[in-house]
This record gives structure tokens, sequence and C-alpha cells, in this order.
């Protein structure tokens, strides 16, 4: 029998982007999986809109120029069988999984990715017939053999201590260019991470397994049940940012391997649901300037030296120069704030 996937989706306001996601992953040439979409609090009505697709009351259209058209068109089906359900259901809720296509899963509140997603994960887990999980953005198409090559990939190196799988992540709206080979070098002293291939063209160069990276980026990351037994699910410490260093850092402390399939392609609408675009570093939004300077010193004294934790302070007056340099003055109290109290969150800060 083949293993069962749990695909977990979370969604914050992005409905749009989560039923194309959805579509693509019913392209699946593999039909062995169910899709959890966690819906993280959304005030835009998300629920009712998915729930209205679902239904085939409500259609998205594509834009004729779409280069990737052809990895979700045409649609499914509709009606979907699918169940919704509220985050103090989804522990209880055992079985019937089988029955349906999809899972919605509203959550009581925003408390950030891990959370949402640990959501999911704890659902799945409760259904009891888990083998694997992939951890999804929902601002991602797939192609539709990405689950079987994944799934092929854990069952080749099975005598290995694989702990999280990545995928080949390209742009969605420049498909011929990689964002990542599977994750990013991590730099422990300025709590910087550079993604490995970004922006470079496909051309084969990182078609090989080789590639060590120190994380997995969190918008595909394919893990066991066996890892989450062992190395538990996400910290829920960050918000937003870090959480793929934190699950990284914990499985190779528990003597995991980090590792990268580029026969699975995935598309990535980057920074979608954040409210900004790496390619673009003056779009990033406040929130999420925030939680990534906020978080470097967190991780930081969470798993290094006292000496890294010293190089990542020392590393805002680089950030507060370069915020000057973008003419991001109203930034600069934010992060004179982070610096006296990293713990608190950046609605406490406002």
């Amino acid at each position: 029998m083949q293993p069962k996937t749990y695909i977990i989706l979370l969604n914050y306001n992005g409905w749009e982007d989560s039923i194309e996601c959805i579509e693509s992953i019913f392209k699946c040439y593999n039909k062995n999986y169910h899709i959890i979409l966690v819906d993280n609090n959304s005030p835009n009505n998300s629920v009712e809109k998915i729930e209205l697709w679902a239904k085939g009351k409500l259609k998205i259209e594509l834009d004729e120029s779409n280069k990737l058209k052809s990895k979700t068109f045409p649609f499914i089906q509709k009606p979907l069988k699918y169940r919704l359900i509220t985050e103090d259901e989804s522990c209880n809720y055992f079985g019937l999984a089988e029955e349906y296509q999809l899972t919605i899963i509203k959550a009581n509140k925003n408390k950030g990715f891990s959370y949402g997603n640990n959501i999911g994960i704890k659902h799945a887990l409760s259904q009891k017939d888990s083998d694997f999980f992939w951890i999804l953005n929902n601002d991602t198409i797939i192609d539709p053999n990405s689950l079987d090559e994944l799934l092929k990939y854990f069952n080749k190196n099975s005598n290995r201590n694989l702990g999280i799988l990545g995928a080949k992540v390209k742009y969605y709206d420049e498909p011929n260019m990689i964002q990542c080979a599977g994750g990013a070098k991590y730099n422990k002293w300025l709590a910087y991470g550079k993604q490995i291939g970004n922006q470079t063209i496909d051309n084969g160069e990182y078609d090989n397994n080789n590639i060590n990276p120190d994380l997995i980026i969190g918008a595909s990351m394919f893990v066991s049940n066996d890892f989450i037994k062992n190395v538990g699910l996400l910290s829920e410490d960050y918000f937003l940012y870090f959480e793929e260093q934190d699950w990284a850092e914990r499985a190779k402390r528990k003597s995991f391997t980090l590792e990268y399939n580029y026969k699975a392609v995935i598309y990535h609408k980057e920074g979608r649901s954040i409210g900004g675009n790496q390619l673009n570093i003056r779009g990033i939004s406040k929130l999420s300037d925030f939680y990534y300077a906020r978080n470097k010193i967190l991780f930081t004294k969470k798993f290094h030296n006292n000496f890294c934790v010293i190089m990542v302070y020392l590393s805002f007056f680089l950030i507060v120069a370069n915020r000057i340099r973008r003419r991001q003055i109203d930034r600069i109290p934010m992060l004179i704030k982070i610096v006296l109290n990293p713990n608190k969150h950046y609605f406490e800060i406002k």
C-alpha cells in the first residue's frame, strides 16, 4: 500500500492563492494524500470564499498569459467532498479523512506560521494513518510528479536518517528562474541565510543531490511521521521567520539529515502572504521587517554561544544604517525596541 501523505497549507487572506495551489495538488499523479488547509483567522472571509469554490459556486480566473496555467487547468470537477471544522474540534475529530478530499480548519486566532501549521500536523496525527507530512506554502503550485518524487527519494534513502527533504523552488512569475535549491546556507555570526541558487536561471546546475543545505526553506518541507515523533512540532516562539532554521537545528541535533530532491519542483509567489518580496527589499512590510530582525536574536540565543549573540546584536548597527539608506526612518524606533526586549511581539510594540 502506498504511504499516506498529509499536505498542509496555511492560509491568511490568500484564498485565491490557496485555491490555485489546491487545484495544482489535485493534478498529482500520486493520489494517496489528504489536503488540510488551516485558515489563520483571516479577516477577509477567506473560508467562505474557499467553501464557495469547493461547492462550485465560485470560480477563479487565470490570466491567459499565465506561464503555469497547465499546472492547474483544467480545474477539478466541483463540488468537492470537503469538511469544515474548528481548531477546537481538530484534534478530537477522528477518522473519516478518507471520505473527503479536503479538510478546512478555522484557527481561533492568528498566532503565526508555526502555530497554524501545527494545527494541521496535530490534526493529521489524530487520524492515525499519517506516514508523511508536506508543509507547503499556500502561494505555491506544484509539478504533478512532485509528491511521487519526494516519496521515491525517501524510499531510496531509507537507510539514512533523513529528516527534512526540500524541493527545487522556482519563481511563479519567472518559472525558469530558481528561488532556491532546497534551502539555504546559514551564517550563524550574522544570523543570515542565503538561499542556494537564488535568482539563477535553471540550466541544470542544481540538478544533483550533492547540495548540503543548512536549512530547508519553509515554502516546502517534507518530513516523515518518525521525524515528527523524534524532533517534535514547529517551534511557536517566532510567529514569522526562523521557524525552518529552528526545525533544521533541532533535526541536526537529533542526527537527522537535511536533503534536497531536484526532481520535485514547486513554483512560489514569494512574499505575497506577508506583504513583501525579497526581490524588492524596500517593499517588505513593517511586520515582516520586525520579525526577521527580532528572531535573529531569539534563534541565536537559543542555539549558539554568547559570542554569536554579541555579533548579532552588533549587526543591528548595520540594519539601522540600511534603514536610513532606504529612507525607512520610521522603523528605527522599532529596531531599538527589539534590541531592548526581543521577547515582545509586533502588536505589543506598535
